[in-house]
């Protein structure tokens, strides 16, 4: 696949205008638009961190890709688990994961000093990239990298409920909220590990959903 990507993007990083594709950064990564054909995609750059190398950024996004596909494969069985107890009024819910890939340079970056790097359109060989999301949409955080969602709106609780699922049905391997682990922490930047479902699991709070579905 050829992928087409603005060149520009970068000089509006500090300026939080979204202009010339750039789409906002949060702690970890970097997106700006690019389109496939027709379609369009949200590309995601890691940052630099802590001195990053090029095989940890494409550990951490392919584990970012991975935790797409189990995601929707999660929430798949969490809406067969609802209707099947009866549950009404379930909100539309969905992960932009169908069309996500990983993607890397034919062309190898050149091997500029640092104070150069700024310039490039990509900061790394390898990206990942995910179907954009409906232009205009709200973004909205329902929990947290280290808190338990405790959210008390409809769309909130049956989130949470979700998050809750993901524990059971994994038979606690790992659990979807910000926090993401498995066992031996092997999941990427944001895995906690055991840990992080093990604080989870003591700060979670079942709602109607949870206990609707037993």
């Amino acid at each position: 696949k050829t992928i087409l990507i603005p060149k520009n993007w970068r000089k509006y990083v500090n300026t939080g205008k979204r202009e010339e594709g750039y789409l906002g950064y949060g702690y970890a990564k970097f997106a700006f638009m690019g389109r496939v054909v027709s379609d369009i995609f949200a590309v995601l750059q890691s940052k630099n961190l802590n001195g990053d190398t090029e095989y940890l950024t494409k550990y951490n996004l392919k584990c970012e890709l991975k935790l797409l596909a189990w995601g929707k494969f999660f929430l798949d069985s969490f809406i067969r688990c609802a209707q099947q107890y009866g549950a009404k009024n379930i909100p539309e819910m969905k992960w932009n994961a169908d069309g996500a890939f990983l993607g890397m340079l034919v062309d190898k970056l050149p091997d500029l000093p640092a104070e150069q790097r700024s310039n490039q359109s990509l900061i790394w060989n390898v990206f990942l990239a995910v179907p954009l999301l409906e232009p205009g949409a709200t973004e909205r955080k329902f929990s947290g990298n280290g808190d338990t969602g405790e959210n008390s709106d409809y769309l909130g609780i049956w989130i949470d409920a979700f998050a809750h699922h993901t524990v059971v049905d994994s038979m606690g391997e790992c659990v979807f909220v910000d926090i993401q682990g498995k066992f031996d922490g092997s999941s990427g930047f944001w895995d906690k590990g055991w840990s992080g479902i093990l604080q989870f699991l003591k700060e979670h709070k079942c709602n109607k959903i949870c206990r609707k579905l037993g």
